[in-house]
């Protein structure tokens, strides 16, 4: 005979609190198996010759089978602009916290530059995965190929930069960014050579004498990030970047 009442009620919410938790466990066990595979593609793309990485070596850096990988990517292209995005989300969005403190969007692309060419020199490993997992149009991510757009175009609509329009601009901006970080992870460059880079580029936007001075700023503290949804454990040192 079927229970009934209040014992057939309790068996039915057992079951569904334990497929609840099933649930739950199976989640756990994805996100760490797909942060486990962003951890190695991490270490793997952060050396100079990341660029030759492949799914195989992935898989072996992370202890996973082939199939695994494919569990969570469909292949090297996905998995690459995951990687740059778990990369640079958080420390672009600290990046823009601080725009508050600034005079206005010229000092914004400037303070931009500056702690992206800072933060690779500091951490070459973070410095290297962004270049090798920067991708044609997305350089950095799609966050700061967007966010960057918009800075300049602020700058080009209060008659500060002498662009045609913000696309044009972004494109000298990321290309000349993307150049510079790997003249600094080869060690080729100074200690200056952010602020250099910086002004350079203020005075190809029709800054000119004012560029030196603009780049010359203190670099406000970069506020904390949310180390609690970046999988990615080597990111760079925000609180050493930059000064009151």
């Amino acid at each position: 005979m079927a229970p009934t009442g209040p014992r057939r009620a309790a068996a039915g919410t057992t079951r569904s609190v334990n497929l609840e938790r099933r649930a739950e466990i199976g989640a756990e066990r994805r996100a760490r198996s797909r942060n486990a595979i962003l951890v190695a593609a991490c270490r793997l793309y952060g050396t100079q010759a990341g660029q030759a990485t492949r799914i195989e070596d992935i898989c072996g850096e992370a202890g996973i089978a082939r199939g695994t990988f494919y569990n969570h990517f469909t292949d090297l292209e996905q998995l690459r602009h995951e990687l740059l995005d778990e990369l640079t989300r958080e420390f672009d969005r600290a990046v823009h916290l601080t725009f508050d403190q600034l005079e206005g969007p010229v000092e914004q692309t400037s303070v931009a530059v500056r702690y992206y060419l800072h933060a690779a020199a500091k951490n070459p490993e973070w410095g290297w995965a962004m270049v090798n997992t920067g991708t044609p149009g997305h350089i950095f991510g799609k966050t700061v190929w967007q966010n960057s757009y918009l800075t300049l175009k602020d700058a080009i609509d209060a008659g500060a930069f002498r662009l045609r329009d913000a696309a044009t601009g972004r494109d000298i901006l990321m290309g000349t960014i993307s150049a510079a970080t790997v003249s600094i992870l080869r060690g080729d460059m100074s200690e200056g050579y952010p602020e250099e880079i910086a002004e350079h580029i203020l005075m190809s936007f029709g800054l000119g004498d004012c560029a030196a001075e603009v780049v010359s700023r203190p670099l406000p503290v970069l506020p904390a990030i949310a180390h609690e949804i970046i999988v990615i454990a080597n990111m760079p040192a925000l609180g050493d970047i930059g000064r009151a």
